[in-house]
Formats: structure tokens, C-alpha cells, sequence
């Protein structure tokens, strides 16, 4: 028995059931899944809390129509979570990678609006942070973590 079988006999037997396949490659996808599924409820909480957190001027976030269009925002937001987590579940990482490919256009779209909002640095800090996990997606590393 060779070195790696003892290893990979040990972690089967120290992970069963949905995480027996986690691996350090599943990290971003675990993390955005968890955070776009409940922090896509708070808009239907507290859309205020939610509008400053995502980095809309006060203006905005005071507009009651604007909150709940932040509201079904929030709502889809949660449904994208969900999606990311059941595909992770059934080991279908391959789609998984294509849903976090698809938040570089998510990215590109709250910049253009965080800039005619008038807050500039909110538009750069979320267009750039959404090329890294699109590109994470778009490269396939959350499937690399399954081989």
C-alpha cells in the first residue's frame, strides 16, 4: 500500500455523508453559497441595513420604493445561493463553476450602478472582487478540487 492510499483511506473514514468530498479547491464556492444565501434574506429584514452594507448612498437607501426593489434583489440573491449549494451537494462542480463565472457580469453591472450612485470605490471594490470569484469559476477550480 503506497503512501497516498493510507492517506486517502483515512480521510474517507474521517469524512462521510454530504462533506466526504470537501477539498481547500470548494472554499470560494462554500463561502459565496453560504453568504449570497443569507445575505440575500437581509433586504427582506431590514433592506436599509442591507442597501448601506452593499454601499448605496444614504439618498438612496432612505427611498422606501428603492428598498423593496432591494428586497426582490435580496430575494434572488438567496435563490442563487441556493442554487450554488445544491449543485455543490450533488458533486456537480462543473456547474458550480459556471455560476460563480457568471457574478464577473454581476460585477460589471454594480460597478455601472455604484458609479452613477456616486460611490466610486464601492463600484471598484465590488467589480474587482467579482473578476477574482468569476474568474476562479471561469478557470474551473472548484471542479480542479474533485479530481
Amino acid at each position: 500500500m503506497h503512501n497516498t492510499d493510507c492517506f486517502r483511506l483515512i480521510s474517507h473514514e474521517m469524512a462521510s455523508g454530504l462533506f466526504s468530498n470537501v477539498s481547500p479547491w470548494h472554499i470560494p464556492a462554500i463561502f459565496m453559497g453560504t453568504a449570497f444565501t443569507l445575505g440575500g434574506l437581509l433586504p427582506l429584514r431590514a433592506p436599509d441595513r442591507a442597501m448601506r452594507e452593499y454601499g448605496l448612498p444614504e439618498g438612496i437607501v432612505r427611498s422606501e420604493p428603492a428598498q423593496l426593489a432591494f428586497g426582490i434583489y435580496g430575494t434572488r440573491v438567496a435563490a442563487y445561493g441556493v442554487a450554488l449549494w445544491i449543485f455543490y451537494l450533488r458533486g456537480e462542480y462543473h456547474v458550480v463553476d459556471t455560476l460563480m463565472s457568471l457574478l464577473s457580469w454581476w460585477g460589471a453591472a454594480d460597478c455601472w450602478i455604484c458609479i452613477k450612485a456616486g460611490v466610486p470605490r464601492t463600484a471598484a471594490w465590488r467589480f474587482v472582487s467579482s473578476i477574482i470569484i468569476g474568474g476562479y469559476g471561469y478557470l474551473g477550480l472548484t471542479a480542479k478540487g474533485s479530481l
